[in-house]
């Protein structure tokens, strides 16, 4: 069986890009596997923006580094379910993943492994100048990855 994967945000999905999803996954007659990735290296940037402004000191305590893992993985339950309850209302068959890793590896990870035919990826929105010197994780994984990639740009 062919799927259609729906890689979320971690800074919640849009209902429109997952109504997207399940409906791409029922037109295609596909499953719709739906990812969340713990990427530690967002972890890390919420610790460097702490230290950053004078919130805490050099290093986090374990506890507050497992508070706000803690709270990440919270956050792809929730999103998981969302999914999950649209998917359900559509009779498309469902499978939530939860991984922890760099997200452009563990995206092309999970297309080859999970035998994805289209990937729908949300990319954040980038300030004009910040798009011209770097790329986004979305379009790192259309670059490399071997079927249809659909990518909805995060509002606001």
């Amino acid at each position: 069986m062919k799927n259609v994967l729906l890689a979320l945000s971690t800074s919640g999905t849009d209902d429109a890009v997952i109504a997207y999803a399940v409906g791409r996954a029922k037109k295609d007659g596909a499953g719709l596997v739906a990812l969340y990735i713990l990427d530690l290296d967002l972890a890390n940037s919420v610790f460097d923006n702490f230290t950053d402004i004078g919130f805490i000191g050099d290093k986090p305590s374990s506890e507050l580094s497992e508070a706000i893992m803690k709270e990440y993985r919270q956050r792809g339950y929730e999103e998981l379910g969302r999914v999950q309850v649209k998917a359900m209302e559509e009779a498309v068959p469902f499978e939530p993943l939860m991984e922890q890793g760099n997200y452009v590896e563990k995206t092309l990870a999970i297309i080859v492994d999970r035998k994805v035919s289209t990937a729908v990826l949300v990319k954040h929105k980038q300030r004009s100048l910040y798009k011209y010197f770097t790329i986004s994780h979305a379009d790192e994984v259309k670059k490399a990855a071997n079927c249809e990639v659909v990518i909805f740009v995060e509002k606001g």
